[in-house]
């Protein structure tokens, strides 16, 4: 019996850790914006590389701080509430999420497309793994669920659709692909929203995911429309509406099946 209070005790003490290295981290994203401001390069909201036909309108990039806020409401409810309310497991995503967007900003202030898409890489499947883990997990009480859902779920989001964009822009820094070119463009926008639906399924509608990646595909129209591109238009359209679409009938499947487990 002591041994297995002495062992309880050292798993919660290590998760109320981990919980304090997930808020510093997600600081962190925050000054480090602040901090490469003055550097060589572009801004890491804007990201690297050219700019392409299927590149979101600028204010979309403002998502980015309702990210940042929810990261940082969400590590410290959680030192609130109690670390063992979240699993250990999403702890750990989140450490390696909010450190790979510290490092993805400072690549991005040295302009190099190919190293801040090694880095949205990293970030992709740690973030992916979260939202997976946050919609199995039963957190509690459920304001904490709610919160837990929406922020890794906008994140995981935006770093989904982000990824298949500085991948975009990595491919024409490193090959004979044009940043004007239509067609595969076109189905790298393709890719992303299958990307975005198979995860957007496996959770079984996340809301948060799925409007971050609607709103990187009214970025993405907005900027079809600016550039009179009406391919990348209808195409970010469709997209957005297919999620649309995809979200209400999980919702509605969910609601005929009712499942245990807590909704993200």
């Amino acid at each position: 019996m002591v041994t297995t209070g002495t062992t309880a005790a050292r798993r919660d003490t290590g998760q109320t850790w981990l919980a304090w290295v997930v808020l510093v981290a997600a600081v962190l994203e925050v000054v480090a914006p602040v901090v490469t401001a003055n550097g060589p390069g572009s801004s890491p909201g804007d990201g690297s590389g050219p700019e392409l036909l299927i590149t979101p309108v600028g204010w979309a990039f403002s998502i980015w701080g309702v990210i940042y806020t929810l990261a940082i409401a969400q590590a410290i409810a959680v030192l609130v509430r109690g670390a063992d309310a979240v699993p250990r497991r999403l702890q750990i995503d989140l450490v390696v999420l909010y450190l790979g967007g510290t490092v993805w900003i400072v690549l991005a202030g040295l302009d190099s497309s190919e190293a801040t898409a090694g880095a949205l890489l990293v970030m992709l499947l740690a973030a992916v793994d979260a939202v997976l883990t946050t919609s199995r997990a039963a957190i509690a009480p459920r304001w904490l669920a709610v919160l837990t859902g929406a922020s890794v779920g906008l994140y995981a989001g935006w770093v989904t659709a982000a990824f298949f964009l500085n991948l975009s822009t990595a491919l024409v820094d490193a090959t004979s692909l044009e940043a004007d070119g239509l067609g595969w463009q076109i189905v790298m926008v393709v890719i992303a929203v299958i990307a975005l639906l198979a995860v957007l399924v496996a959770t079984r509608g996340n809301v948060a995911y799925a409007a971050a990646g609607i709103w990187a595909m009214i970025g993405i129209a907005v900027t079809g429309s600016s550039d009179d591109t009406t391919e990348v238009l209808v195409a970010a359209v469709v997209a957005a509406v297919v999620l649309v679409v995809t979200t209400l009938a999980l919702h509605v499947a969910r609601r005929r099946s009712p499942d245990p487990a807590p909704a993200a």
